[in-house]
């Protein structure tokens, strides 16, 4: 495809604006590593909220939407509507921001020596530096890599090569330069480009299958009327294909603390309340709002498509925009693709450099160096990042199959995250053997391992689901058998680490028994209250916008309405009190 003169305007003029927001930041995001990483950890709820959207809008997500939907029609989905219950979405927002935010960590494996203590705390620390923050961190990169391959190679024809280096040094010039002060600056505008972009993709994909009934029979007519059927509904039934994987994803999958980029953002905003709202933010934009277009656009490519290959579907995609988008607004597609890129890649670059800095070279080779010292090493880190990540993009087989081994890659650790916030008796042993023990059983169950070694044909008889339930039960046998035979950590340790989180009290026996004047959050059953209502709310945004756009206004405007009553009454009840004690102030 050949791209005019007003496209080629587009796509620089948004290169040259994210490149003059590196520079404006840049001073600021040099004073500090405080400053390069959380942004000395000031801001607004809102700007917090929307680089976390920024950063979740991925250009892989639509890509893996589109798998998603080939494979299991709209009920697939739910391989990452799971999440709005779990530690991104309200679990997140209502029970763990304000105590990530009150521990002042940087990263998730600096946390590990505030709750644990001992040499097997330090190593943990560093296992987890280089486990999340390389290799985890390298995989999800990866996987964006390649879908800008597939995007460039479908869309342009061009030496996707040639187009992703270019597009990777915009991205590493203004991240290194500025740190977390310029990405939060970048990511607020190219979430807005990228979610137009994709907007108008939908309305255009839309408009060439005639609307959404002509949708809905376009998939009856591929499928079959029962298969077609199928996949048109939100919610797998008991007896189809899909329903076994809901199941597990529903009761086990969202089990976690929130992930790396997350928590960064968490920990920046400026206050335990401000961490609650833009934790909540983000899971409405990102899970019950984002979504909808692309389950439109990789529905319309299935119909449009209908010879492309399932292993093939993620093409469909970029398909489309050559197929549908004029002169000029291909211009903004592609600015629009390349806005979903860099947000999501400047925020794994710094925070996979945090881990480096903080995690590695901070804390294990070099203590005692001046604030500019480990500035200019945060720069470094983020280019090694990002060399890490394109190597490891050419070993991945598909966007989709990089989702399912990283969703299993740590199941069952995520049971744990949660627990190590209400038990005392967790210590950095658990984590270690649960880990261990998620890492071993995800990998001897990962298809590409399997296949290497010659039991695929056997192995792939159990649905992913089932394989997904057998690495978590490993991981959860593995840290609770060790949490019973072993010592827990020192009283004293856990007594600063409680001051300085002010968790709940639930299931900390002695602890809180001899020290009642540490600020334990009395409102547990609150926030737990907090947490399955908010859930309902964003199901209904997310399906009543579903019901809306297929057509049952009357369902879907009543699920909307839900959603409203529902947040009005969780924002009364936040008023009503403060969820610590007085000297705990400002902690919803």
């Amino acid at each position: 495809m050949h791209l005019q003169l007003v496209d080629w305007a587009i796509i620089f003029g948004y290169l040259a604006l994210a490149v003059g927001v590196g520079i404006y930041f840049s001073r600021k995001g040099g004073r500090s590593v405080d400053d390069y990483f959380v942004a000395n950890r000031s801001l607004p709820w809102w700007l917090a909220g929307m680089t976390m959207v920024a950063s979740g809008f991925a250009i892989d997500t639509p890509l893996g939407i589109t798998g998603l939907v080939a494979g299991n029609g709209i009920q697939g989905v739910w391989f990452a509507w799971v999440f709005i219950i779990g530690a991104v979405g309200t679990l997140g927002a209502f029970v763990f921001a304000p105590l990530l935010r009150r521990s002042e960590v940087i990263t998730i494996a600096e946390l590990v020596e505030l709750r644990y203590a001992g040499p097997q705390a330090a190593g943990l620390r560093l296992f987890k530096g280089v486990y999340f923050g390389l290799m985890v961190n390298a995989i999800t990169l990866g996987s964006i890599i390649k879908a800008v391959w597939t995007v460039t190679d479908v869309v342009l024809g061009w030496n996707p090569h040639v187009t992703l280096g270019v597009v990777l040094l915009f991205t590493l010039f203004y991240s290194t330069m500025s740190g977390m002060w310029g990405i939060a600056a970048t990511d607020v505008m190219q979430f807005c480009i990228g979610f137009l972009g994709l907007f108008v993709l939908a309305w255009f994909s839309m408009k060439h299958v005639g609307g959404a009934d002509a949708l809905m029979a376009g998939f009856i007519d591929r499928y079959g009327p029962e298969e077609g059927a199928r996949r048109l509904q939100f919610f797998p039934r008991p007896g189809q294909p899909f329903f076994e994987t809901f199941i597990v994803f529903l009761t086990l999958k969202h089990w976690t603390n929130p992930s790396p980029a997350i928590h960064q953002r968490i920990v920046s905003a400026k206050d335990e309340r401000a961490a609650s709202a833009s934790t909540m933010i983000f899971c409405i934009f990102q899970f019950a709002i984002n979504y909808w277009p692309m389950i439109l656009i990789a529905m319309v490519s299935l119909v449009v498509f209908p010879d492309l290959a399932p292993a093939a579907a993620e093409q469909g995609y970029p398909m489309l925009i050559v197929k549908l988008i004029p002169t000029g607004l291909l211009g903004l597609l592609l600015a629009a693709m390349m806005a979903a890129f860099m947000s999501t890649v400047d925020t794994h670059l710094n925070y996979g450099a945090s881990y480096m800095v903080k995690d590695i070279y901070q804390r294990f080779v070099n203590r005692d160096a001046e604030e500019k010292h480990y500035v200019t090493a945060s720069r470094i880190s983020t280019v090694i990042m990002l060399a890490i990540a394109v190597l490891v993009a050419y070993n991945l087989d598909s966007v989709q199959g990089a989702w399912y081994y990283i969703s299993t890659l740590t199941a069952g650790y995520g049971f744990l995250m949660v627990v190590r916030w209400f038990w005392w008796r967790i210590n950095a042993w658990c984590e270690i053997a649960s880990l261990a023990a998620s890492g071993i059983s995800a990998t001897l169950t990962a298809k590409k391992f399997a296949e290497y070694c010659g039991y695929w044909d056997w192995l792939s008889q159990y649905s992913f689901g089932w394989r997904f339930l057998f690495v978590v039960t490993v991981s959860t046998l593995a840290w609770v058998i060790t949490a019973n035979f072993t010592q827990p950590d020192p009283e004293e340790h856990l007594v600063r680490f409680c001051k300085k989180v002010r968790p709940y009290p639930t299931f900390w026996g002695p602890i809180y028994e001899r020290h009642p004047e540490i600020g334990w959050n009395p409102f547990f059953a609150r926030a737990v209250a907090h947490w399955l209502s908010g859930s309902v709310a964003v199901f209904g945004i997310c399906f009543g916008i579903g019901n809306l756009i297929f057509g049952a206004t009357a369902l879907g405007l009543g699920l909307l309405l839900m959603a409203v009553v529902i947040f009005l009454v969780i924002w009364r009840t936040l008023q009503l009190g403060d969820s610590t004690p007085k000297e705990a102030e400002g902690i919803s």
